[in-house]
């Protein structure tokens, strides 16, 4: 497994609250024993499917329901609309006792359909396609006074979410009530929402997600699968069972935005950058909003920036959604890109640009790290090397907001002495019910071996939806105050007995202590309980004793190899610097950083929807032709944790996606001379670039106004 070799991982030492802990439920997961919504199946449940579009634009001209309810085992076809925008698109749904009825009833439908001329992508709009507008304001001034301007176009593709366990609820109604099995991210999200398609009250609604298979933004809605399911069961009062297929998954369950950039700067002959204008197109297919990229991003001194320029096109596909760390990996690739154009032109040292337009401390000292893990001092000058097999080595940046919500953390303390850690908030993979049950072992001075942590039910205490890696942050301080108070309780119970003061008592690897004296083992103060005790712990979203201090900065370095000859990239190495505050857990935390970077390294290699330009079909709408980042494909990852005395938990979840595509991009123009301007690095673009002159640098005596246009 990339990144699993442990002379790399001894850097992170004594990082994190609980080094050494695994995760509470990998057993379960590796062995099959952890059961996720799709999972819940009962023989007297009823299947339903959704009825789709299958072009770009379409008005439906015939459909047989009568066919389609004659076949054994379709019980109901509804129908409510006559025409589809994108393929995907439903016009209504189907209801059957088995599998096998759902699909014969789909195919006796026999729905014909009438295409119409539709727009297939974001160069489709002409404002697109038009040259990059006039500057205005302050930026105008500093593009004019600048030595040189330098004009450039980047673009990224529609990346689709392709989660392990595809959208969709289970539905068990029990008269008044019922329990939903949900593949979501917010499990009082569903509760709030799936309740007017069942007709029954929130209170009597439970939502059950125990193990969810990814979801990286997409699953906050029940989405139309789960309001058909709601309908379905509210008719028949029955179980109903409504997931997505994998082409489902890839047509109608939400994106990343394709973006198309275009970008004027001023520079000097030293790399400053005295002004900009930028100009975003975002491909949000039928939505109209959700295009945006973050560019800039704060991170640099880019001068006087003339970039509220930004607009969403709409062309006949799916709509986005958010999907981790919304808008960030687009703009980090054009930012971070544009970043080493500028440094190659004036003969910099795209590393020392950084650090002198990057006023971070802490990345400043993560630059440092990341140099010498990578072997920055083995790069090779861009555009310097000759022959078929090339290396490069590229780095970009990263980092998040302080997000927060209101969370409530249970733990019940039982006489036998295990704790019980309870939580209704979600785990989508991040580890949130180890991050917990370490939170509470170590807050109260047990093993964790004496903790279990129920989560994802909406009977459990309240917490936030795993969106804007704001859900450990939050809920780190509710166990924190749970913890506090279950072992006062325990201390004040003990100190009353023995005839001792509470405030000497500590409870140090399962015994309660009184300086260095041991005065009972924690099982046997526990004992001494008449019954369990049940205690509470609140954060109200705002800052307090618990949030302690922290930020989400990073910086990743990548090592890549180009076949200049086939225009293949080998990303070989990845160093991947986090922060994320006090890391909670060693080994989950480590493995959302090295998931990031997957999915990163995926993006910049492979993944993009593409649309048929005649029909608007999807034509990769599957694992066949949709590639994605396979084992052989993956480059080593050194994770690294970065505590820098930080106290508080932070996100996670959503920046180490951000920097790869943009760290593995500037590696191929370091290693080719010539830069990609373009996501994903297919070998046909590699090529293309190498087939264009070398770009010519900057002599730095040069005083005289220049412009340099790509």
């Amino acid at each position: 497994m990339s990144g699993s070799n442990p002379d790399h991982r001894t850097i992170n030492a004594g990082q994190s609250l609980a080094d050494d802990a695994t995760r509470l439920d990998g057993l379960a997961k590796a062995t099959g024993a952890a059961r996720y919504s799709r999972d819940h199946l009962r023989e007297d449940m009823q299947w339903v499917r959704l009825i789709r579009c299958p072009w770009g634009k379409a008005t439906l001209e015939s459909l047989d329901r009568d066919a389609a309810l004659a076949v054994p085992g379709v019980t109901e076809v509804v129908i409510s609309g006559d025409a589809g925008d994108y393929d995907g698109d439903s016009i209504g749904y189907l209801v059957a006792e088995s599998r096998r009825a759902l699909e014969r009833g789909l195919d006796a439908l026999d729905a014909r359909w009438a295409r119409a001329e539709c727009k297939t992508s974001i160069f489709d709009d002409a404002r697109v396609r038009a040259p990059i507008g006039e500057t205005e304001g302050d930026a105008a001034d500093a593009i004019e006074a600048s030595d040189f301007t330098f004009e450039a176009t980047y673009s990224t593709p529609v990346q689709t979410h392709s989660s392990l366990e595809t959208h969709g609820m289970m539905i068990e109604p029990d008269g008044e009530g019922a329990t939903v099995h949900a593949s979501t991210q917010g499990t009082f999200l569903v509760a709030d929402q799936i309740g007017r398609f069942l007709g029954k009250r929130r209170s009597r609604i439970v939502v059950d997600c125990e193990y969810i298979g990814g979801g990286f933004g997409s699953k906050f809605q029940i989405g139309k699968e789960g309001a058909a399911a709601g309908l379905a069961a509210k008719r028949s009062g029955g179980p109903v069972y409504s997931f997505c297929d994998r082409r489902e998954e890839h047509l109608d369950t939400g994106n990343r935005p394709s973006l198309l950039c275009k970008v004027k700067l001023g520079h000097d002959a030293d790399g400053t950058i005295r002004g900009a204008r930028i100009e975003t197109f975002g491909g949000t297919g039928v939505s109209r909003r959700g295009g945006g990229a973050r560019i800039p991003s704060g991170r640099f001194d880019l001068g006087e920036i003339d970039g509220r320029n930004h607009q969403d096109v709409q062309f006949n596909a799916g709509g986005p959604r958010a999907m981790r760390a919304p808008g960030c990996p687009q703009g980090a690739f054009v930012e971070e890109l544009m970043l080493d154009e500028i440094a190659h032109r004036c003969g910099i040292d795209p590393l020392a640009l950084r650090r002198r337009l990057d006023d971070s401390e802490r990345r400043g000292a993560m630059y440092d790290v990341a140099a010498r893990l990578i072997g920055w001092s083995e790069r090779p000058d861009t555009g310097s090397q000759d022959g078929p097999m090339r290396t490069g080595y590229g780095i970009a940046t990263c980092d998040w907001g302080k997000g927060r919500a209101p969370a409530k953390i249970e733990v019940v303390v039982h006489p036998d002495g295990h704790l019980e850690v309870r939580t209704g908030t979600q785990d989508v993979g991040t580890g949130q019910r180890t991050a917990m049950g370490a939170v509470v072992a170590e807050r109260i001075g047990v093993p964790l071996a004496n903790v279990s942590v129920a989560i994802g039910n909406s009977r459990l205490p309240s917490g936030p939806a795993s969106g804007g890696s704001v859900c450990t942050p939050s809920t780190a301080p509710a166990a924190m105050a749970a913890a506090d108070l279950a072992r006062d309780r325990i201390l004040a119970d003990v100190a009353e007995r023995d005839g001792l003061d509470p405030t000497t008592l500590r409870i140090d690897d399962g015994v309660v202590k009184s300086g260095d004296r041991s005065i009972v083992r924690w099982e046997d103060a526990c004992k001494r309980l008449a019954e369990p005790i049940s205690v509470m712990g609140e954060f109200d979203g705002r800052p307090n004793a618990y949030w302690g201090d922290g930020s989400s900065e990073g910086v990743q370095a990548a090592r890549v190899e180009v076949d200049c000859e086939t225009g293949q990239v080998f990303v070989r190495e990845v160093v991947a610097i986090q922060s994320c505050g006090l890391p909670l857990v060693r080994k989950p935390a480590e493995s959302q950083i090295i998931g990031g970077v997957i999915q990163g390294a995926s993006y910049a290699l492979f993944e993009e929807q593409i649309l048929d330009p005649a029909t608007g079909a999807v034509l990769n709408a599957n694992f066949e032709n949709y590639k994605v980042l396979g084992a052989k494909d993956c480059p080593k990852i050194i994770p690294v944790l970065w505590r820098d005395g930080q106290t508080g938990a932070r996100a996670l979840g959503e920046p180490p996606v951000i920097p790869t595509a943009a760290a593995i991009a500037n590696a191929v123009f370091n290693a080719i001379g010539r830069p990609v301007r373009d996501l994903p690095l297919r070998p046909d673009r590699v090529l293309a670039a190498l087939a264009e002159p070398v770009p010519e640098r900057i002599a730095t005596a040069t005083t005289t106004k220049t412009e340099v246009r790509a």
